[in-house]
């Protein structure tokens, strides 16, 4: 870690610009630059200066709302809706027959990473090629996700509408089913940019990816 990706200890004038810096339209430009910044260099050689600059705000400015980069980081999860969706699916209730709640899932999944393909394709890229904290944030949001799903089978299966399973490997089948059809979107098409949604073509391969999985547990 550089120097300028350290929060600084304090000094002449960091009181009054953290004082200048308060209000959410600056946060709001951190994240706008941070993902920009991160979308074309990565997450590893983008500094905090960086970002700094590219919002037109001090280092000071960037560590008053975010401790560190990787902080930053987790917020864009925030942010983009990501962290909020794996929340309420932690909370959601069963109701309705598997296969269309679990379907539902997935495809709320998908419509998520495809709002979201610049940032997740920083996200993905940063894990594969090994950096930490991209890395430990993807386990953290697939953790997440396959134990909310691992639930919501497990309440299937013992309201007998499932068949016994090891729920958390079903569940994490259902997460990566999803994640594939994504990541070969992403990669088979340009990549980049945002979409308002799936388009039906990929959304109707992780539908029928969803029965065939759900038709070998169903009792």
């Amino acid at each position: 870690m550089t120097a300028a990706d350290q929060s600084p200890a304090g000094g002449p004038g960091v009181r009054g610009v953290r004082k200048a810096r308060r209000g959410p339209l600056t946060r709001k430009q951190i994240l706008d630059a941070s993902l920009r910044l991160f979308s074309q260099r990565g997450f590893a050689r983008t500094s905090v200066r960086d970002i700094a600059q590219a919002a037109g705000i001090t280092d000071a400015a960037i560590y008053y709302h975010f401790a560190s980069k990787r902080e930053l980081f987790e917020a864009l999860f925030e942010e983009r809706g990501i962290t909020p969706a794996i929340a309420g699916l932690e909370q959601a209730s069963v109701a309705g027959p598997p296969l269309e709640v679990l379907t539902n899932i997935s495809l709320g999944g998908l419509d998520i990473m495809e709002r979201n393909r610049d940032f997740l394709r920083v996200a993905f890229t940063g894990a594969m090629g090994q950096d930490r904290v991209a890395t430990e944030e993807y386990r953290r949001i697939v953790g997440r996700w396959a134990k909310a799903e691992a639930r919501i089978l497990r309440e299937y299966v013992e309201k007998g509408q499932l068949r016994d399973m090891d729920v958390d490997a079903a569940a994490r089948q259902l997460v990566l089913l999803v994640i594939v059809a994504f990541l070969d979107d992403v990669m088979s098409t340009r990549g980049g940019g945002r979409r308002d949604g799936a388009p039906e073509a990929l959304a109707g391969a992780v539908r029928r990816s969803v029965e065939c999985l759900l038709r070998g547990l169903q009792t």
